[in-house]
């Protein structure tokens, strides 16, 4: 048998993954990954729960025969919700994804106040579907009324597959921060919401996320239990363990942008801006925005290869289609492509301009101003102004015209691409590693947290083009009165 190891589940909405990391200095040695889709079941959009647990069940046991495992961990996207009754689910897990009637959301806000009642003491805008554990909860009493009478205990999903793995139950504040109307910021506690549909009756204690909840025997192995974490706090949390002040661009499906270390100060105006304040793994709020920024480049490439059969990953970062676009400010990509989201939420989406039309390589540099621009806007809704390092992880990191771009937009303003891989990963087997030591993640040996990254220089951009440019995008994308807040 190999050394001993610490195992992390880091399982997003389409590919699940396993992570085995060197308890001793928490160097990532094994990973392997699955996509597992959501499902329909009935009428119902769900998460795949069954695969999910049958396949982390066979990986942990293929991992305990290899390795002499410490520690276990895991770290799950937010919003989702398991209900049971007697330790089984009574509802499958329902997607974030499933679309609900109109009138049971006007009946929620009815019921429990205003967005921007709830959005001045959660931290939560007012997203669609069911973007909203909430939300999903009074859904459930409205939609199964006897269904929901009969559930006594709610999880999230970290904890849930924590609970199908090990036996283990409990509840951890950044899942039940993450954009719920469950937790109340001002009073540092349960919200009206969650009383007034008896969650907190429902929900085990909250543990902090590096907790012994136990341990589970497998295979000779003692592995301790920790309660998981929700995956953007995760990423945050390897990065905020090592202290200093910088906002974390975690960049997938959804671009979400983190500013950790300021203080619970709500703006009526950011209410349909996608402003919105996580809950640290410390409970301390952390104003946010997000866009669903890999979506639009996914939606965005997909046709550019269509039109011009072209290979986008060769296309390079080229000064001149780049200044040109800028200069003759004649093209753009316009916000609106997932309604309800972003900071544009007015915005139709929409091409303006030739480029799309005229090579895959413009067209493609296009994609990346806009989506730079984008994450200019969301970056400066959050740090006022500070000039504070950016550090951007995830699928943008390898994207040099996105980040040159960035660069030259946030001139005082350091842009650091992560080079470490599994920061998300990571975070959650600092919550391990914690655990086994019985400190928190800031105390570990600094040496631990040594995640490197490389700083993008500014690229040889006129300024000016640059600014006309970004006022010429938001005065297109925005109403009149609003066009002064994102500049």
């Amino acid at each position: 048998m190999d050394g001993e190891t610490i195992v992390v589940f880091d399982i997003g909405k389409s590919n699940k993954k396993i992570l085995v990391f060197s308890e001793e200095d928490l160097k990532p040695i094994y990973g392997e990954s699955r996509r597992i889709d959501e499902v329909r079941v009935g009428n119902l959009l769900c998460d795949d729960a069954d695969s999910m647990v049958s396949w982390m069940k066979a990986k942990l046991t293929e991992a305990a025969r290899r390795w002499r495992i410490r520690a276990l961990a895991i770290t799950t996207f937010g919003a989702t919700i398991a209900n049971l009754k007697g330790g089984i689910l009574r509802l499958p897990i329902i997607s974030y994804n499933h679309e609900i009637e109109g009138h049971i959301r006007d009946k929620f806000y009815s019921e429990f106040g205003s967005p921007i009642e709830l959005y001045m003491s959660t931290g939560t805008p007012p997203y669609g579907q069911l973007l909203n554990a909430g939300i999903q909860l009074f859904w459930i009493r409205e939609r199964y009324p006897e269904i929901f009478r009969e559930i006594d205990e709610i999880l999230f999903l970290p904890q849930y597959l924590i609970y199908a793995l090990t036996g283990y139950r409990a509840s951890e504040i950044t899942s039940i921060g993450c954009h719920t109307y469950l937790y109340d910021i001002r009073r540092g506690g349960w919200s009206s919401v969650a009383e007034g549909l008896n969650v907190p009756s429902r929900s085990p204690e909250i543990s902090d996320v590096w907790s012994q909840l136990g341990e589970y025997k497998l295979n000779g192995s003692n592995i301790l239990v920790t309660p998981g974490i929700h995956d953007s706090n995760a990423c945050l949390l390897s990065y905020m363990a090592r202290g200093g002040d910088f906002l974390l661009a975690s960049t997938g499906t959804w671009c979400v942008f983190m500013y950790p270390g300021g203080e619970f100060k709500p703006r009526g105006e950011d209410l349909h801006r996608d402003v919105l304040y996580y809950i640290d793994a410390y409970r301390r709020p952390v104003r946010s925005s997000r866009f669903k920024g890999g979506f639009e480049y996914d939606y965005y490439t997909a046709l550019i290869r269509s039109r011009f059969q072209a290979d986008l990953e060769n296309i390079a970062l080229d000064m001149g289609i780049l200044k040109d676009i800028l200069e003759r400010r004649e093209d753009f990509i316009m916000p609106g492509l997932v309604p309800g989201s972003g900071q544009f939420q007015k915005s139709r989406a929409r091409l303006i301009g030739g480029a799309f039309n005229r090579s895959a390589r413009e067209a493609y540099h296009l994609l990346n101003i806009y989506l730079a621009i984008e994450s200019y806007v969301a970056i400066k809704l959050i740090t006022d102004g500070r000039e504070v390092d950016i550090i951007v992880q995830g699928g943008f990191a390898r994207n040099n015209i996105y980040l040159a771009t960035l660069s030259a937009l946030l001139p005082k303003n350091r842009i650091l691409r992560a080079t470490f891989p599994e920061a998300t990963g990571l975070g959650a087997a600092l919550c391990a590693k914690s655990a086994l030591e019985g400190v928190r993640p800031h105390e570990l040996d600094r040496f631990l947290l040594n995640l490197g990254e490389e700083e993008i220089p500014k690229p040889p951009i006129d300024m000016d083009d640059l600014r006309a440019y970004l006022d010429a995008f938001i005065r297109e994308a925005s109403s009149a009165d609003e066009a002064a807040l994102y500049r």
